[in-house]
Formats: structure tokens, C-alpha cells, sequence
């Protein structure tokens, strides 16, 4: 690891610290960049916390050359357009009521203040300009040990907002946690019903990342250990079957797909449930809605027929997903290396028998034109997806 993170040096970042100090004020990166360099892992965005106000900062962007945009002036946060970054400027903060779901909150120019209403001790931690690193919590020693933990009283933490029962155990998935504190589980227990007042998309945003991470089989153990799954999901969890569907991906060096680690641990027959219910409560986009709808499906066996028919009618990773989750359902597959190694190569053929084609011969627009188009579609795939235009037309 290099003594500062590469982002700290970008030429944008640093004249935003001396502007800031120019305007009288300070500026720091907090945070998921700041954490994410001291893992040694590569950052995306910079959010800045600063003692300038949201206004104050909006007048040093303009006097830049930059543009402010106010993205968050409810909770103190400008973001500005630079020529090569975008920077999310948050004025420090101080809690001054808050109801589980929103807090109102007061500027503070103390950054002990700002890092104390914080979630956890690996997120409040503070470079500034010239890397030097604040750490008021001993974050950097919980990020050692892979520990995740609540700055002051757990249970005050998640009262100010119930988000962060997800986001402990969204973090004790992605940072490799191999136990909880046991202080932040009980929070977590006694606490659990607060997430039935969270929004449907914070919820999907939460737990999205958790279903992503590398190794999520601990945390998600851990989550239904406290009896949250039924109060995200709809149901609850056979986290054996996660576990399962866990191997293969490993096996197969596939990608996680969150809604498939979501489904395989549902009963088959409540799969459907579970999707309607997501799509309700999470309020889901429609393409999640489809992918969900997607592994709803069973699939008693698994041949080259079913997949290559999978194949011309759904994404590819959908399909590699479909046949793991029939997999880990006791689906019977034989071979199931070449049945793998069919959905991510097959070239997928275009029918070549339009509608234009049947017209031209004589047939009128209606249901017995679909209905021929339908049959020779189901010859064609009767036939490996062989025959040609001409031999389907003959």
C-alpha cells in the first residue's frame, strides 16, 4: 500500500483543499475512500466533509470554476463538478433529534462532533490534504481485525436510523467478518422491527450489496439469526442451500447475482410469493422484477434442450443462474461442466422465419399466422436449430 491514496493527489481534490482553506474554511476526505485505501483497495468516489456550509462551499465552487450542485442541502451536502471529479461536499454535524428513519441535525464545526453520529468506528475516519489521518474511534484497528463495529451505544446508533442493522451486517459481509460483536448483535435483535418502518428502496439498496458480496454466508447466518430475514424478504431463509448455490459459483468462477442468492434460499414454492412480495415492498425496477420473476421457474432437468431454449429467450447470466439454482433444487444434470460451458459459449441462433415470410405466401395477418410461426419455431428447435429458412418453408 502507497503512503497516500492516488485520488489524494488529483490536481481537482488539491485545489479544492486550498480553496476551502482560503475561504477560511477546512476540508477533509471521509469515509468509504479513506477505508477502502487503508485495505488497500481501489476507491471510487471521494466524499468530503468540510466546516464550510453548504452555501459557503456553493460560493468557492462558482468563484472556481466549478459547479455546485445541490444535491443534499437538507442534510448539508453540495456536490461539485470539476473537470475530472465529482465531489460530494458535506458541512460537519451535529444530531439534534432524530425518529429511526430521518434526524434533524445542526452544522458543527468539531470534527470529533461529525465522526460521533457516525454508524461504525471503520467509517469514521478522516485524511486530510496531506494524508494524515484522523481516527477518534479506533477504526483503523477494527478494519485490522475485520471488526464491525458501532461508534458509541449500539443500540442509540440504530434508534437514530434502523438502515444500520442492514449496513452492520452489509458490512460484516464485505469486510470478511468471521464473528460479530456480540454488543451490536443484541442491539441488532432487540431492535429488528424498526426495519418494517424503513423504505422499500433503502432496503433494496442494502441488501443488494450484501446478496453481492464476496462472502456473504456469515453475515446473512447471522441476519437471520436475530430474525430479520422474514422482515426484509417475505421469508425466511435455508441458508443451506445459499450455501450450496455459494459452492458452485465458486466452482464456475461465476459472478453473484444478488435476486439468485435471494431465491435459492427460499422454498421452490414460495418462490413466487417472495417475488410478488419483493417487487411490493422493495419496489422494485423492472428489470430486478424480471430477474426475479426469472429464477421463480423450476426446472426438474437439466439437458443441452432446456438451455439453449433458456438462452434464446433470457440473458446469459440469468441462465448460468437458472441452472445453478435447479442445481442446488436436486435438479438431475448430467455432465453438468459441458452443460455449463453450452450457456456461456453457445452462439445463439436468430430464427429465421419472419412473419414477412409467411405474408408473402398467401398467409393473412391474424392468429393462424402466429400460430404457424410458433409450430415452425418448435420444428426448428426439434431440430437442433438446423433447418434452414428454405427447408422450414418448403
Amino acid at each position: 500500500m502507497t503512503s497516500v491514496p492516488k485520488w489524494l493527489n488529483e490536481k481537482d481534490l488539491q485545489q479544492f483543499f486550498v480553496a476551502t482553506r482560503a475561504a477560511g474554511g477546512e476540508a477533509r476526505a471521509v469515509g468509504g475512500c479513506v477505508r477502502d485505501f487503508l485495505l488497500d483497495v481501489e476507491g471510487g468516489d471521494v466524499d468530503i466533509a468540510s466546516t464550510l456550509t453548504p452555501g459557503q462551499t456553493s460560493e468557492l465552487a462558482i468563484k472556481n470554476g466549478w459547479k455546485p450542485v445541490p444535491t443534499g442541502i437538507a442534510h448539508g451536502t453540495v456536490t461539485i463538478v470539476m473537470e475530472n471529479r465529482l465531489l460530494e461536499v458535506t458541512t460537519l454535524r451535529r444530531d439534534v433529534e432524530t425518529d429511526g428513519r430521518h434526524a434533524t441535525v445542526a452544522y458543527t464545526d468539531n470534527w470529533q462532533e461529525d465522526a460521533a453520529r457516525r454508524d461504525f468506528t471503520m467509517n469514521a475516519l478522516y485524511m486530510d490534504a496531506a494524508g494524515h489521518i484522523d481516527d477518534f474511534f479506533g477504526g483503523q484497528d477494527d478494519l485490522a481485525a475485520h471488526r464491525v463495529r458501532f461508534i458509541g451505544d449500539a443500540v442509540t446508533r440504530i434508534e437514530e436510523d434502523a438502515l444500520r442493522i442492514l449496513r452492520f451486517f452489509r458490512f460484516l459481509a464485505s469486510h470478511g467478518a468471521a464473528s460479530a460483536d456480540a454488543t451490536a448483535l443484541a442491539a441488532c435483535h432487540e431492535k429488528r422491527e424498526m426495519i418494517a418502518g424503513l423504505s422499500g428502496e433503502r432496503i433494496q439498496h442494502e441488501m443488494k450489496k450484501l446478496l453481492r458480496a464476496g462472502i456473504p454466508l456469515y453475515a446473512l447466518q447471522q441476519l437471520a439469526g436475530i430474525g430479520a430475514a422474514e422482515l426484509v424478504s417475505g421469508h425466511d431463509w435455508d441458508i443451506g442451500a445459499l450455501e450450496k448455490l455459494l459452492q458452485l459459483e465458486v466452482q464456475y468462477k461465476l459472478e453473484p447475482i444478488p435476486f439468485l442468492r435471494l431465491m435459492a434460499m427460499m422454498p421452490a414454492d414460495k418462490r413466487g410469493y417472495v417475488a410478488s412480495w419483493l417487487h411490493a415492498r422493495w419496489k422494485l425496477s423492472r428489470q430486478c422484477q424480471h430477474a426475479t420473476q426469472y429464477f421463480v421457474q423450476t426446472t426438474p432437468q437439466l439437458d443441452e434442450a432446456h438451455i439453449k431454449d433458456w438462452l434464446r429467450h433470457a440473458e446469459r447470466p440469468l441462465v448460468l443462474g437458472r441452472i445453478l439454482l435447479a442445481v442446488v433444487d436436486g435438479a438431475h444434470a448430467r455432465k453438468l461442466d459441458e452443460l455449463i460451458a453450452l450457456a456461456q459459449h453457445w452462439h445463439i441462433p436468430e430464427f429465421p422465419v419472419t412473419a414477412k415470410d409467411l405474408l408473402a405466401r398467401g398467409m393473412k395477418e391474424g392468429v393462424e399466422l402466429g400460430n404457424a410461426l410458433r409450430k415452425l419455431e418448435a420444428r426448428w428447435a426439434e431440430s437442433d436449430y438446423t433447418l434452414t429458412k428454405g427447408e422450414l418453408l418448403a
